[in-house]
C-alpha cells in the first residue's frame, strides 16, 4: 500500500523521535477513540492504545501518541492525537517549527517543508481571523512541474507548529463532515451504478501506482452484485512526487469521461493492464490512441487534455483528498468511512453486503 507524499512520519522524525523506552500502552478515552477511528482505515481487527507522546508542543495544546495494531499490517500505524485547550481535536503529526529558520511564519514553513520533506511549498497565512482553536488558516500550495496542488492546514500566530488538515470539535460527525468538503471533487469524478444507491463507494486511485492496479479489480464483483444498489467513484489522487505519469493519464481519463461516461471504465481497465510499458513519453500517445480508437472527438478531447482548468481540477481534488485524511492509495470510503479492502478485496466486499443486508 503506497503511503502517501505529505510525509507524515518524515515531519514526525524532524520534530521529535518516537520514544524507544515509553510506559506501557493505556486504553483510549471513548470519545478520542471515536474521532480517531473516523481518521482511520476501519480494520475487522485493530486494537488502539495510548502511549507518552514524544511532541514537545506549545501550553494551549496536549498530544498522546496512539498505536494501532493488527494481524494485517497494512493495518498497523502509529499517529498523534492532538487536543487544545479550546475544545478542538487533530489526529495526525504537527510539524514543529519554532526553531526553523525564517523571519514570517510563511518562510519557516517553506524551509520546514524543503529542509525536512524536500517538497516544494508556498504558504498562504490568512490573519484576517482565528479559528476556534486560536490558530491561523493556512494554504500550503506545493509547487510540481505539473501545476499547483492547494492543501490546507491551521498554524499557531506565534509560528511554532503547523497542522497539516484541521482541527474538529469532539461532537462533530467527522465521517459527513468530510464528505461534505469532498463532495464538489466527488460530483465531477467519474462515477456509475445507483442513481438513488444505498452504498456509495469511493476509490481514491493513482493510474502509476502498482499497489492501484493490483486492487483495479475490487470493485468488480461488487458492482457485477449490488449495480443497482451501489454508486461505484473513482476519484483522481495522482501522487505527482512520485508517480510522473500519473496525472496526465488522470486528466486524459477525465476528457474520456466527459465524452462518454462508460468508455471510461475501459479506459481504467487498459491503463492498468498496460502500466508496466508505460511512463511519461508514452502515456499521451496512448491515451489518445485509445480515444481516437473508440471514435472520440478528438478536437474536443485534445481541447480538455491541455485545459489548464481541468488539469487544476485534478489537482486540487487531490490536495483536498490529502488534506481530509486519506493517507495512502488505494483507499476505500464507504458511506464516509474508510475502510480496509482485505485480502484481494475480500474485506471491502464482505463490508458492503454487510451494509445492504441492514
Amino acid at each position: 500500500m503506497k503511503r502517501l507524499t505529505i510525509g507524515l512520519l518524515a515531519a514526525l522524525a524532524a520534530s521529535a523521535a518516537f520514544a524507544e523506552d515509553v510506559p506501557a500502552p493505556k486504553p483510549l478515552d471513548a470519545k478520542i477513540d471515536r474521532v480517531l477511528r473516523s481518521s482511520l482505515t476501519r480494520c475487522k481487527e485493530m486494537t488502539l492504545s495510548q502511549q507518552e507522546s514524544p511532541m514537545n508542543l506549545p501550553a494551549s495544546f496536549s498530544s498522546i501518541l496512539v498505536k494501532v495494531e493488527s494481524p494485517r499490517a497494512a493495518c498497523e500505524t502509529q499517529t498523534l492525537v492532538v487536543t487544545s485547550r479550546l475544545g478542538g481535536i487533530y489526529v495526525g503529526v504537527p510539524w514543529i517549527i519554532r526553531d526553523v529558520e525564517g523571519k514570517t511564519i510563511e518562510e519557516k514553513l517553506k524551509n520546514f517543508a524543503w529542509q525536512s520533506l524536500h517538497m516544494n511549498f508556498t504558504p498562504e497565512v490568512d490573519r484576517s481571523a482565528l479559528t476556534a482553536d486560536g490558530l491561523f488558516r493556512v494554504t500550503m500550495v506545493q509547487t510540481t512541474e505539473f501545476g499547483k496542488m492547494p492543501m490546507q492546514g491551521e498554524v499557531d500566530p506565534e509560528g511554532n507548529v503547523f497542522f497539516m488538515g484541521h482541527f474538529q470539535r469532539l461532537v462533530d460527525d467527522t465521517n459527513a463532515a468530510r464528505l461534505k468538503t469532498l463532495e464538489p471533487f466527488i460530483s465531477a469524478a467519474p462515477q456509475e451504478g445507483s442513481a438513488k444507491p444505498s452504498v456509495t463507494v469511493i476509490e481514491f486511485s493513482d493510474f502509476e501506482c502498482p499497489s492501484c492496479q493490483h486492487a483495479s479489480g475490487y470493485m468488480n464483483p461488487i458492482m457485477s452484485k449490488y449495480s443497482d444498489q451501489v454508486r461505484y467513484i473513482r476519484y483522481d489522487l495522482p501522487l505527482v512526487s512520485m508517480h510522473p505519469w500519473a496525472l496526465s493519464a488522470a486528466v486524459a481519463g477525465r476528457a474520456i469521461y466527459k465524452q462518454k461516461p462508460a468508455l471510461f471504465w475501459d479506459y481504467k481497465k487498459e491503463v492498468y493492464e498496460n502500466q508496466e510499458k508505460l511512463s511519461s513519453f508514452t502515456i499521451d500517445d496512448f491515451a489518445r490512441s485509445f480515444a481516437k480508437d473508440h471514435e472520440l472527438d478528438l478536437a474536443k478531447y485534445d481541447a480538455d487534455v491541455n485545459s489548464a482548468d481541468l488539469r487544476a481540477d485534478v489537482l486540487k481534488a487531490a490536495g483536498a483528498a490529502l488534506t481530509n485524511d486519506v493517507r495512502s492509495t488505494p483507499t476505500y470510503m464507504v458511506n464516509g468511512v474508510f475502510i480496509d479492502a482485505g485480502e484481494n478485496g475480500k474485506g471491502l466486499e464482505e463490508y458492503v453486503a454487510s451494509l445492504l443486508k441492514k
